[in-house]
C-alpha cells in the first residue's frame, strides 16, 4: 500500500467542526447567542485568534452572524446552510478574484497608515519567506504571515480574519502543487518573495498607488500559476 501524504488540519477548522456539532445537536438554536470569544477560547484551550477565524468561517457559511457590540448568534443549522466542502470546492479563480477585490485596497491603506513597527514586521515576513525558500522547505507559512500581516495593519479584525480564511481556501488548491520546491516551482516561489519585497518597498515609500499595483500584479501572477498547474 502506498504511503499517502499527511494532511495538516488548521486549528480553526477543528473549532468550526465542533461548533457545527453543538448547533446540530440542538445545544444552540437559531437566534441563540454563542458564548463570547474569550470564553470559547478558554473552553477550547486555545487563543482567541483561531476562535475568531472559525466564527468568521461559519459566518461565510451562513451558520452564524456577528452583530457589532452584541456578539455572535446562530443563524441556521449547518445542514440548512452552505456546506464547508462546497466553499472549499469553489474554483481557484473565484478565490483569487475575491482576494484581488479585498487585498488591493488593503495594501493602499497600509501604505498610508503603517507605522515603523508595522513596517518592520512586514520586512521580517519577507526575510522569513526568503529563508524558507532558500532552505527548500516552503510550506506557505511566511507567505500567509505577510498577507494576513498586511490586513492586521488596518486594525480591522473582521478584515484580517477574512484575508486569513481566503488564503487558507487558496492553500487547499495551490501550495500542495509546489511541495518539494523543485525546478519551475522553486523559481516560481522565488518570484513571490521578490514580489513581496517590492510591495514592502512601496509601503516604505508610502506609495499607495504603487503598492496597489504591485499587489495586483502579484495576485494576477499567482492566478496564472494556479490555473496553469
Amino acid at each position: 500500500m502506498p504511503i499517502l501524504p499527511v494532511k495538516t488540519t488548521k486549528l480553526y477548522s477543528l473549532i468550526v467542526d465542533q461548533l457545527k456539532q453543538l448547533i446540530q445537536r440542538g445545544e444552540y438554536h437559531p437566534g441563540d447567542r454563542l458564548p463570547p470569544e474569550r470564553e470559547l477560547a478558554q473552553r477550547l484551550h486555545v487563543s482567541r485568534a483561531p476562535v475568531r477565524e472559525a466564527l468568521v468561517a461559519l459566518e461565510l457559511l451562513d451558520v452564524v452572524e456577528g452583530r457589532i457590540g452584541e456578539g455572535w448568534f446562530v443563524k441556521r443549522p449547518p445542514d440548512a446552510a452552505l456546506d464547508v466542502t462546497a466553499v472549499q470546492g469553489r474554483p481557484p479563480s473565484d478565490i483569487l478574484q475575491t482576494r484581488l477585490l479585498i487585498e488591493c485596497p488593503v495594501i493602499e491603506q497600509v501604505a498610508l497608515q503603517r507605522d515603523a513597527a508595522e513596517l518592520s514586521m512586514l520586512e521580517d515576513t519577507v526575510r522569513a519567506f526568503n529563508t524558507e525558500v532558500d532552505a527548500g522547505q516552503f510550506h506557505g507559512d511566511a507567505d500567509r504571515l505577510f498577507h494576513v500581516g498586511l490586513a492586521r495593519v488596518t486594525r480591522n479584525a473582521v478584515l484580517t480574519d477574512l484575508v486569513a480564511y481566503l488564503w487558507d481556501l487558496q492553500n487547499e488548491h495551490f501550495y500542495r502543487l509546489v511541495e518539494g520546491l523543485s525546478g519551475n516551482e522553486r523559481s516560481r516561489v522565488g518570484r513571490y518573495v521578490q514580489e513581496h519585497r517590492n510591495m514592502v518597498a512601496a509601503i516604505a515609500r508610502r506609495d499607495a498607488p504603487g503598492a496597489r499595483e504591485q499587489m495586483r500584479r502579484h495576485l494576477e501572477g499567482v492566478s496564472r500559476d494556479l490555473l496553469d498547474s
